[in-house]
C-alpha cells in the first residue's frame, strides 16, 4: 500500500518545537507532544508559508511544525478579522504562555499551502 498525500491549507502562527521548548520543560512534556496538543500539528508535511503581514514574502517549510490556529476563519463573504493587528492580538492572548517573550509573531503569522504525507 502506497503513501497517501493530502493537500493542506491552514493559517495561524507557524511554530516549531524549539519555539516552545522552555515551556514544555516546565510542564515536563516533550515539545512535539505539546505542539500536537495546542495546534494543528504537521509531522510529515511540506509547503510554502506565506507571511500574512507582508504580501510578497514566503518561506518553505518541510520540518515538523504546527500552525497555532485563530478562533475565527474567513468565509466567502466575510473576513475573519478587521485587520492584522486584531488577529495578532488574539494570537498573543491565546499562546503567549507557551512562547518566549521575544517571539516574533509578525514573522510567523502565515498561510500554509502544502502537502501532508501519511
Amino acid at each position: 500500500m502506497g503513501m497517501k498525500t493530502f493537500a493542506v491549507s491552514d493559517y495561524g502562527l507557524y511554530v516549531v518545537a524549539t519555539d516552545i521548548e522552555l515551556y514544555a520543560k516546565t510542564q515536563e512534556m516533550d515539545a512535539s507532544d505539546l505542539l500536537f496538543e495546542i495546534g494543528n500539528y504537521y509531522g510529515d508535511a511540506e509547503g510554502e508559508c506565506y507571511l500574512l503581514t507582508k504580501s510578497d514574502e514566503s518561506f518553505h517549510c518541510d520540518e515538523s511544525f504546527a500552525i497555532l490556529p485563530l478562533e475565527k476563519h474567513p468565509t466567502l463573504f466575510a473576513q475573519a478579522y478587521e485587520n492584522v493587528g486584531a488577529a495578532l492580538h488574539e494570537l498573543k492572548g491565546n499562546y503567549a504562555e507557551f512562547l518566549p517573550d521575544d517571539f516574533d509573531y509578525k514573522s510567523k503569522f502565515v498561510r500554509l499551502v502544502g502537502t501532508v504525507y501519511g
